[in-house]
């Protein structure tokens, strides 16, 4: 698992969302904005600031079709895909309605020294 510096905390206020597409391997690496089909190696994650403080990394892409959770509705906890209405939860990654039916992964996060970071595994697939 590695630590990787997604941005400075202050750049995602409360009730904001930052996404970015992350290369995974032994060496992670913001490589720009999150896409809904990034190349392969890579994936989107999205931190999500809650209007009451809280920190949370999950998979952007949604589990049932390829469409940024970013750019969907934020409330709460919960992400809320524009393309087809499910709500992930931030905590869990599990979709609270359909159509999605499967979990996006999840990520550690830590806020250190005033920067946002999310543990990774080498792989998207290394979190559920």
């Amino acid at each position: 698992m590695s630590l990787l510096r997604i941005a400075p905390a202050e750049e995602i206020g409360l009730g904001e969302v930052k996404a970015v597409q992350v290369k995974f391997g032994a060496n992670p690496e913001v490589i720009g904005d999150a896409m809904e089909q990034g190349a392969t190696g890579t994936g989107a994650i999205v931190v999500a600031h809650t209007a009451d403080g809280a920190w949370y990394a999950i998979g952007d892409v949604c589990s049932h079709g390829p469409v940024l959770l970013s750019e969907g509705e934020f409330e709460g906890c919960t992400l809320e895909c524009w393309g087809h209405g499910s709500r992930f939860s931030l905590e869990t990654g599990v979709p609270e309605n359909l159509p999605a039916k499967a979990p996006v992964p999840t990520y550690p996060i830590a806020i250190e020294g005033g920067l946002v970071f999310v543990e990774i595994g080498e792989t998207a697939d290394d979190h559920a």
